[in-house]
């Protein structure tokens, strides 16, 4: 064991870890942006993040973005592609499919930040998105998917749409692409099935993962910087409830803390915790 604890990293918080994760019936795998960073998708918040170049107030609202849209459709299509591109061509790093691992042991819930889809490529097969899903396109007033996007769906939206940004095609011409792809409704109810600032988070993913927190014995909150809220809220719900929460990130966390990346951390204590574990 000794040998998969980094020197800057607590042996006494290390054995809490791995110590809980062997008793546990029920366990939240709570993860946030740091848990994709690895397969490539830029975070939002870090001091070069997302929001540095598309400001949130702008960008981050459907009225900012549907002003945007207005003022400067470039520049939101430049958006769309900085936020779609990484997707479209992300996998699943040792991380997730770590995740995805402890199912083979004890009962699993996934609550995610991320709108990513990559848990579910992964394998896990209990999975709440707090923030919606890419993939998925609904129908807003009844919250009804009305089409799941593959990868490579998104991909063919990604390179129409850096077509436009690029100035090689018209806007018009933009559309036409999209159109083979994007169920478009012109009565403006299609949209992606994503939570921008001052949404509601998605439901019923929101309630049911308030009901996970308070039964579950660990959670292991991995990659989330904590301040994104109300999901914030949940680690110290599980808390209050008296579960083990672990954090898995590079910087200082309160409680039990092991630093380091996603997916070095995470594999290597499913590992500690069930040698067997097919990680």
């Amino acid at each position: 064991m000794e040998r998969a604890i980094d020197k800057a990293m607590s042996v006494d918080d290390w054995i809490t870890a791995v110590l809980a994760l062997r008793k546990a019936k029920r366990v939240v795998v709570f993860s946030g942006a740091g848990m994709s960073a690895e397969s490539g998708i830029p975070t939002f918040r870090d001091a070069d993040g997302f929001w540095e170049q598309f400001p949130p107030e702008e960008f981050a609202t459907w009225d900012g973005l549907i002003g945007k849209l207005i003022a400067e459709p470039r520049q939101v299509a430049r958006f769309a592609w900085h936020v779609i591109d990484p997707i479209a061509r992300a996998e699943p790093n040792a991380a997730h499919r770590a995740a995805a691992a402890i199912e083979q042991h004890t009962q699993v819930t996934v609550i995610t930040q991320n709108i990513d889809g990559l848990h579910h490529d992964a394998g896990s097969s209990n999975i709440w998105e707090l923030h919606g899903s890419l993939l998925d396109v609904i129908n807003a007033p009844e919250r009804r998917i009305v089409k799941r996007f593959s990868r490579e769906d998104l991909l063919a939206i990604s390179d129409a749409i850096r077509g436009y940004v690029q100035k090689e095609q018209s806007l018009v011409s933009l559309i036409m692409q999209l159109r083979r792809h994007y169920p478009f409704d012109f009565r403006g109810r299609h949209r992606p099935n994503v939570v921008l600032f001052g949404d509601d988070l998605a439901e019923p993913d929101w309630t049911y993962s308030c009901r996970e927190v308070k039964s579950c014995d660990v959670l292991l909150s991995v990659g989330t910087s904590g301040s994104v809220f109300p999901a914030a809220f949940l680690p110290g719900r599980a808390e209050l409830s008296g579960a083990t929460v672990v954090s898995i990130s590079p910087t200082a966390c309160d409680g039990c803390w092991l630093q380091g990346n996603a997916s070095d951390v995470l594999p290597r204590l499913v590992k500690a915790a069930w040698p067997d574990a097919n990680v």
